[in-house]
């Protein structure tokens, strides 16, 4: 587990990668990392589970978007995972869900 994450592989075929601490400016570059992985790695689908951050910045958020393109590139689609309820209305508010979809559970 990097600092920042971790991603896994579940027996469905998705690859989940769990998020935990800070992803503000000083992680963007371990966070384009596990992201840049996951896509790479993934064969249908992966999961980014946001509920184990304690910040998200905007400079992140541009992070997951672009990992969102670079897994359609692929064929791959990228769900984001969010159950916090002030954090599902930033990702409303910025409309970045409706850029990447958000589930409020783990189980695609």
């Amino acid at each position: 587990m990097s600092p920042l994450g971790r991603i896994r592989e579940r027996g469905d075929g998705t690859t989940v990668v769990d998020l935990d601490g800070d992803a503000d400016l000083g992680a963007l570059p371990t966070l384009h990392q596990l992201l840049t992985r996951a896509v790479d790695r993934a064969t249908n689908v992966v999961l980014v589970d946001l509920d184990g951050l304690t910040v998200l910045d905007d400079a992140a958020l541009g992070l997951v978007i672009g990992a969102a393109a670079a897994a359609r590139r692929r064929g791959v689609e990228l769900r984001l995972v969010c159950t916090e309820p002030r954090r599902r209305e930033r990702l409303a508010d910025t409309r970045l869900d409706q850029i990447v979809p958000v589930d409020d559970r783990t189980t695609h």
